[in-house]
C-alpha cells in the first residue's frame, strides 16, 4: 500500500493520479449540472441555484483548502492540528458539527413536541451514538484534553500512541478507505435527484452538489483529509437538518422506512 501514499507523501503516484481523476470526474458532474440548469431556467435560474448557503460553505472550504496547501510548507498550528495530538480550528469545527444532531435530538426529547421530519427515535439514537463515538475517537477520548496517561500496551501498538481505535489502521489502508468514501460521495452527488426531493419549488441542488463534490475531492488525498472530514460532516449535517425540518424528503421508499423507525 506504500505506493498509494507512504504515510502521506504528497508525491505518491497513485494517490496523486487518483486525486486528479476525482477532480476531473467532479468537474464534469458540476459542468453537466450547470449546463442543464442554464438550459432549463436561463441565467437567472442558474444564479438562483448558486446563490445559496451551501455555496458560501463550499467557498469557505475552498479557502481552507488553499490554507491546507500553505500548511504543508509553513505549519499553521492554529488552523490545522499537529500529526499527533488534538486541536486546531478544523478539528474543533468538525467535532462541533458532529454533536449537533445529538443535541438537537435531545432538545426534541426534552420538549416533547411532535416533529415532522423523517427520523424516528431508533434511527436518531443510533445516529447519535455513532456521532458521539466519532467525537470520542476524534479527540482521542480526551487524552490530550485531560492529560491522560497512555497504557503501555496502547503506547507500543498504537501508531501515534493515542487512546483511539482508528490509529490501529495502517496509513495506506486508511487512505484507501477515504478514497473509496470519496468515490461514493461522487456517485451521490451525480445522482442527488434520485435520493432527495425538495418539499417546495426550491432552486435545485446545484450548490449542495458542489459541496458534495468538493467533499469527495478533499477525501482523496492525505494532505486534505482533515479538512475532508469537516466537509463531509458539514454536508451530512445540512442534509440531515433539512430532512429533519421537512424541507427535504427522501425519494427511495426503503430509505424513508428505514429512517422512520
Amino acid at each position: 500500500m506504500e505506493i498509494l501514499s507512504p504515510d502521506g507523501e504528497i508525491g505518491a503516484p497513485l494517490q496523486a493520479i487518483g486525486l486528479l481523476l476525482v477532480m476531473l470526474a467532479g468537474g464534469l458532474i458540476l459542468l453537466r449540472s450547470l449546463a442543464a440548469r442554464a438550459r432549463d431556467t436561463g441565467f437567472d435560474g442558474l444564479v438562483s441555484s448558486l446563490w445559496r448557503y451551501d455555496s458560501a460553505v463550499t467557498l469557505a472550504l475552498l479557502a481552507l483548502a488553499l490554507l491546507n496547501l500553505v500548511n504543508q510548507f509553513t505549519p499553521l498550528g492554529g488552523v490545522f492540528r499537529p500529526e499527533v495530538g488534538d486541536g486546531g480550528l478544523i478539528e474543533n469545527l468538525t467535532i462541533t458539527v458532529m454533536i449537533f444532531p445529538a443535541v438537537i435530538f435531545l432538545a426534541h426529547l426534552l420538549s416533547g413536541k411532535p416533529r415532522g421530519g423523517h427520523f424516528g427515535p431508533s434511527m436518531m439514537i443510533a445516529l447519535s451514538l455513532v456521532l458521539l463515538a466519532g467525537f470520542g475517537e476524534e479527540i482521542s477520548w480526551g487524552q490530550h484534553w485531560f492529560g491522560l496517561a497512555v497504557p503501555e500496551a496502547i503506547a507500543q501498538t498504537n501508531l501515534q500512541s493515542e487512546i483511539n481505535l482508528h490509529n490501529y489502521i495502517a496509513p495506506g489502508t486508511m487512505e484507501a478507505i477515504y478514497f473509496v468514501a470519496g468515490l461514493v460521495l461522487l456517485l451521490i452527488a451525480a445522482n442527488l435527484r434520485l435520493i432527495l426531493q425538495p418539499a417546495d419549488q426550491a432552486p435545485g441542488f446545484l450548490a449542495l452538489r458542489a459541496l458534495l463534490v468538493l467533499s469527495a475531492v478533499l477525501l482523496c488525498h492525505h494532505v486534505f483529509q482533515e479538512l475532508g472530514e469537516l466537509a463531509v460532516i458539514t454536508a451530512g449535517f445540512l442534509i440531515w437538518k433539512r430532512l429533519d425540518d421537512g424541507r427535504l424528503s427522501l425519494k427511495p421508499r426503503w430509505l424513508r422506512r428505514l429512517t422512520a423507525y
